[in-house]
């Protein structure tokens, strides 16, 4: 097998490699469309939106006759937010979720997961500020391995995603053995509480536009980004510009992702980012305790067209453990943490051994 490396590679544009549509005399990848929910009806379609977890599936649906209800099969989903997922089935495309279908092969879930791994590089540095629409897409450039006729090296791409996932299947099934660990506390009183008894959500202000930053080391917090507590690049001080929010406080995105920030931090107003500033005492453990609870609640619940504003926030409650008194119990929060942090630790250490 070759070695990855840069000698043995070129770039591509997307419209070299997958199928576009003329529209109004200019090239496009196709795209889905917006569909009431009242007229979903549950089956078994996978319907993909905007968001960076699950595949980017939010529901499960059956055809129905609505030009808007688009399908494919066997291709690459991206979203305006650069989201990029492999979809080997029938699928159906929400509004600003993108078509990419190769011309002259059929896709397997080897060469797809590689291609999205190279696509998701080309869009690494994408975020709500910066929105991928099916004109711009065609002109993004990809990196892919070449055969000696300098094509496309499907078949490398194929055989290197089998010989890693042949490595990598050991240290998966230890990992995953991992994120089922659990401390051994059990609380059966809960109590919910509505959010803004416990938060003031607030909207950030100014327009920060991540490409017209210099780089720095304050986070920028903007939609979209699933991984790396919602960053999406690190600035200089841009006080004159806009609010510089005070660290130990929740981000919620237009999604629902919620994230804590432990350091002060700018965020992208346009990307509907939203800052739970806490009313009580709070510090990583306790945060994280509190995340966790709301991922749950908010999982498979906004969407780009059902988007989590100021005004959801201030709708929704929590629920919580509390002592026996009816008060909020803090301290079993982060006690649960930290020995599920042990845990995991441990866990790691002898995983590490073992291999």
């Amino acid at each position: 097998m070759k070695k990855i490396n840069g000698n043995e590679w070129k770039d591509f544009l997307i419209n070299e490699l997958f199928i576009t549509e003329i529209k109004n005399k200019k090239a496009q990848v196709p795209t889905g469309a917006y569909v009431k929910k009242q007229y979903l009806k549950d089956g078994k379609i996978p319907r993909i939106t905007v968001t960076g977890v699950n595949n980017g599936v939010y529901g499960y649906y059956d055809n129905i006759e609505n030009k808007n209800f688009k399908t494919y099969k066997n291709f690459i989903s991206v979203s305006f937010l650069g989201t990029v997922f492999y979809q080997k089935k029938e699928t159906s495309l929400d509004m600003k979720v993108h078509c990419l279908k190769p011309y002259n092969i059929e896709l397997n879930d080897n060469v797809g997961l590689f291609l999205v791994t190279a696509i998701r590089k080309s869009l690494k540095n994408c975020n709500y500020a910066d929105q991928i629409s099916s004109t711009l897409l065609p002109k993004l450039s990809i990196k892919l391995p070449v055969d000696n006729k300098g094509n496309p090296d499907f078949q490398y791409m194929d055989s290197y995603i089998k010989t890693l996932e042949g490595k990598t299947k050991k240290s998966l099934k230890n990992l995953i053995s991992i994120t089922k660990v659990k401390p051994k506390i059990l609380r059966q009183e809960w109590k919910k509480y509505n959010l803004i008894d416990l938060f003031d959500p607030v909207l950030a202000s100014g327009d920060l536009q991540a490409k017209n930053l210099s780089e720095g080391d304050i986070p920028l917090i903007s939609s979209g980004v699933g991984m790396g507590n919602g960053v999406c690049k690190f600035i200089s001080n841009q006080s004159d510009k806009s609010e510089l929010w005070a660290a130990k406080t929740i981000t919620v995105d237009m999604f629902g992702r919620a994230f804590y920030q432990s350091k002060p931090f700018y965020a992208v107003s346009h990307g509907r980012i939203n800052i739970l500033i806490p009313k009580f005492e709070i510090n990583q453990n306790i945060a994280l305790f509190i995340i966790s609870v709301l991922e749950k609640s908010f999982y498979n619940k906004y969407f780009f067209n059902e988007m989590c504003s100021q005004s959801a926030l201030k709708k929704e409650t929590i629920s919580l453990p509390v002592k026996s008194d009816g008060n909020i119990d803090f301290n079993y929060m982060e006690n649960y943490i930290k020995i599920l942090k042990q845990n995991i630790i441990d866990n790691l250490d002898q995983m590490f051994y073992v291999i």
